[in-house]
């Protein structure tokens, strides 16, 4: 499992490409009210795509839009938890 804060002073895909995160990567984050689960679905020069799986707000579980979103690193900790297979789309 790796594990990686957003990295002081670097952007979101910077922080993908030093953890060795890429597409397909699914990451847990907890800001303290249950953990979000979010896939990689596109890395660019500066920012990230992502599909949300779970997400907790104020303690209670939410919906996902599992629509492709940007999404940004900094409010927790994120850590890799699953990789898409090999030869999956």
């Amino acid at each position: 499992m790796t594990r990686g804060p957003r990295l002081r002073g670097k952007t979101d895909a910077e922080t993908c490409r030093l953890n060795g995160w890429t597409v397909g990567d699914q990451l847990a984050g907890d800001e303290g009210y249950g953990p979000s689960i979010i896939e990689i679905t596109a890395i660019g020069e500066e920012r990230i795509l992502a599909r949300c799986l779970s997400h907790f707000r104020r303690g209670e579980k939410v919906e996902c839009d599992e629509r492709e979103s940007s999404w940004t690193l900094v409010c927790r900790d994120w850590r890799k938890i699953s990789a898409r297979a090999e030869g999956e789309s």
